[in-house]
């Protein structure tokens, strides 16, 4: 199984030289097996994945994606998605209900004249599939996915556990935890995996100050990974205006933090992504 970040920031796209090295995209994270392939998350990093997706054929096979939720920097890739737009793309679409609507309502709103000139999903090539998400596990393409809701501010974030023959991963984006206790939820989420994403978007600091954000710090982060007995964590969702080396700054606290066995990584854009086992 190997895991490839499209987009890491949060909020809005970071543009300029400062941000170059680990990227300004909103999420989108890509996880593949074989021939197999899950989306998670279509912001901004979704372009430029959808891009490459139709330039390997990729429409060919179907593909799922998995919303965490649908504030805007996760789905505004979306009307820019390339496979989108092509007749022959299968596309499946797990996402939670937005304020009590239906994904594919929520999507759809996003698309009118407001905002988009697409006006409607009816208005793309592509043939959609739409689940709500809930809280029994699921497989799709021999990927079994568990799916939770995490706190996110007023609202919930799922997270995603997704276990193939190459490993597994655990992908907690948007999340915030009460008095900066990790849920046993996200604990379970994260139980053993060989990659845990996780929300870092501020520092043990500036969170004190940002509470009731529903975002989490790099000590947060931490601490689900190792009570979780994970074997690597990625630090993701950093804020827009987090340059590379307060990036840098914060994986190396991560590191000097963290247990013997878990290792740390930043998140970053346009390499070859992670390999979860076989390395």
């Amino acid at each position: 199984m190997k895991v490839r970040f499209w987009g890491v920031r949060g909020s809005f796209v970071a543009a300029g030289g400062e941000f170059a090295r680990y990227g300004g995209n909103t999420a989108c994270v890509e996880v593949t097996e074989d021939d197999r392939r899950l989306v998670i998350d279509l912001g901004t990093g979704a372009i430029a994945l959808g891009r490459a997706l139709l330039a390997a054929g990729a429409e060919k096979r179907p593909l799922t994606v998995l919303l965490s939720h649908t504030h805007v920097d996760h789905i505004q890739g979306f009307p820019f998605f390339a496979p989108a737009f092509h007749p022959k793309s299968r596309i499946s679409v797990y996402g939670p209900r937005g304020a009590g609507k239906k994904i594919d309502v929520v999507l759809d709103e996003s698309l009118n004249p407001d905002y988009s000139p697409l006006y409607s999903l009816k208005n793309l090539s592509a043939k959609f599939e739409f689940h709500n998400l809930g809280e029994e596990p699921f497989s799709i393409q021999d990927f079994h996915v568990t799916a939770a809701p995490l706190p996110h501010g007023r609202i919930d974030s799922w997270g995603f556990r997704i276990a193939g023959n190459g490993g597994t991963v655990a992908y907690m984006c948007d999340v915030g935890y009460v008095d900066g206790i990790p849920t046993p939820g996200a604990i379970d989420l994260a139980r053993e995996a060989d990659l845990v994403i996780h929300d870092t978007t501020f520092g043990p600091e500036d969170w004190r100050s940002h509470q009731r954000w529903g975002h989490a710090s790099w000590e947060h982060a931490l601490a689900v990974a190792e009570r979780a007995g994970a074997r690597r964590l990625a630090l993701f969702h950093h804020a827009p205006d987090r340059t590379d080396e307060e990036v840098d700054r914060f994986v190396a606290l991560a590191r000097a933090a963290a247990p013997r066995g878990l290792s740390v990584i930043g998140a970053m854009e346009g390499d070859d992504g992670v390999q979860l086992l076989g390395e």
